[in-house]
């Protein structure tokens, strides 16, 4: 039985000055480097925010498909995806949004393709991530 709310505890450490990379971790999971990214005139070489932030969407939308196959006894032999983040200027701020984010996915080998479809269209409506940004989101999907 699950238990709510659920709280996910993240931690990161950083020195001064845009061209320094830090770490980022969850638990006691291994740290995992970041930095500014050079659309940002960061020097790259860690993940941005920008890359991290569709890893967790992705991974969302994965992680509840795999969930609901599960559940209803559809198997797939693989699945893989792209997440395409468009972070653009505001045009009432000063400031940068999120304005769309475009997903690719492809699931192979999948036991019952109407069926696997269906999840899939669930899970994209149910991730607690996708939605939670107020940003549009275009599905791709190949089911074969």
């Amino acid at each position: 039985m699950l238990k709510f709310p659920m709280k996910f505890e993240v931690t990161s450490t950083a020195t001064s000055g845009i061209l320094s990379q830090w770490t980022a971790q969850a638990d006691s999971l291994p740290p995992i480097p970041s930095a500014i990214p050079p659309e940002f005139s960061g020097p790259g070489g860690g993940y941005s925010h920008e890359d991290l932030f569709g890893i967790a969407i992705l991974n969302c939308l994965i992680s509840m498909y795999k969930v609901y196959c599960e559940k209803s006894k559809i198997t797939f032999k693989s699945i893989e995806g792209k997440a395409i983040v468009v972070v653009d200027k505001s045009p009432s701020e000063p400031s940068f949004v999120v304005t769309e984010v475009n997903f690719y996915i492809d699931v192979a080998g999948v036991s019952h393709q109407e069926k696997a479809k269906s999840l899939f269209d669930q899970a994209a409506k149910d991730c607690p991530l996708g939605n939670s940004i107020k940003a549009g989101k275009t599905f791709h999907i190949n089911i074969s």
